[in-house]
């Protein structure tokens, strides 16, 4: 059931004495917590436990979820570095060309001529945008993600295309 979760904020910290929790969004969807009406809550011991979602309101870079059930200070506390979680039928939609990182990591890569170069690992975030590490087999490689690199992406078949522009460094295995 893990696999099918995607985290969407992680509890700071307790705010006020009833239960109230400061969660750092995960998320770049506006308004994402106003409009839950549950979430999966990961404890300490590692059970993840459903909960309703009772209020939710922006604070600054952060959001204040009220959980029905956590009533008060200390329980709320309990929560404190927990990763809330919605399903991947729950995540909102996105715009064309606009992708969740989950989507893309381990997909396969491929250059212009349709051959596999690697992998994606990840996708790290940079003020200009978004990078996406790429696992060859020798060494790794830091593709802008912005139109002209990326070609194309198809989920059904787990691969993207992309065009390597010219002067890119790679880097040894496990650097990045």
């Amino acid at each position: 059931m893990h696999d099918e979760l995607i985290a969407i904020g992680r509890v700071i910290k307790a705010k006020g004495l009833r239960g109230e929790l400061k969660v750092e969004s995960l998320s770049d969807t506006e308004h994402r917590f106003e409009l839950l009406e549950s979430v999966f809550l990961e404890k300490k011991n590692g059970l993840i436990v459903t909960m309703t979602v009772e209020t939710a309101k922006s604070s600054g870079n952060s959001v204040i979820v009220k959980l029905k059930d956590i009533d008060n200070r200390t329980a709320a506390e309990a929560y404190q570095g927990a990763y809330m979680y919605v399903d991947r039928k729950s995540v909102a939609p996105l715009t064309q060309d606009s992708y969740y990182i989950f989507e893309l990591e381990g997909m396969d890569v491929l250059d212009t001529a349709g051959n596999i170069i690697g992998k994606v690992l990840r996708v790290d975030k940079y003020p200009a945008n978004d990078v996406i590490i790429v696992g060859m087999e020798k060494e790794d490689i830091m593709i802008p993600a912005v139109k002209h690199c990326i070609l194309s992406v198809d989920n059904q078949k787990n691969q993207m295309t992309v065009d390597i522009p010219d002067g890119l460094p790679v880097y040894p295995k496990g650097i990045l």
